[in-house]
């Protein structure tokens, strides 16, 4: 199974966030840019299996991409034991 690791310590921001799912998911040119667009896509146009891991998250950062993490949980839910999904918040 195929691991991707989005480091949360270069990521700041939603354009951050997706500018790196673009590169690190080999995301097609048409990618929308938004949580409707990543659901379609993590369910429909990435290679499967995968393994996907945000780590280094703050507590702030949770809060801020709830939302986007709440997708990658649902997507999941749907591929079953082709895709998985974890995140880690940062060490103190």
């Amino acid at each position: 199974m195929k691991e991707i690791i989005f480091d949360f310590d270069r990521i700041g921001t939603e354009a951050d966030f997706y500018k790196t799912a673009v590169t690190q998911l080999a995301l097609p040119d048409f990618f929308g840019n938004n949580l409707d667009a990543l659901y379609d896509v993590l369910t429909g146009a990435i290679e499967l299996p995968v393994a996907i891991r945000f780590v280094n998250l703050s507590l702030g950062q949770l809060e801020k991409f709830d939302e986007i993490i709440a997708v990658f949980e649902d997507a999941a839910v749907t591929l079953e034991e082709a895709f998985s999904f974890e995140y880690y918040l940062k060490k103190p």
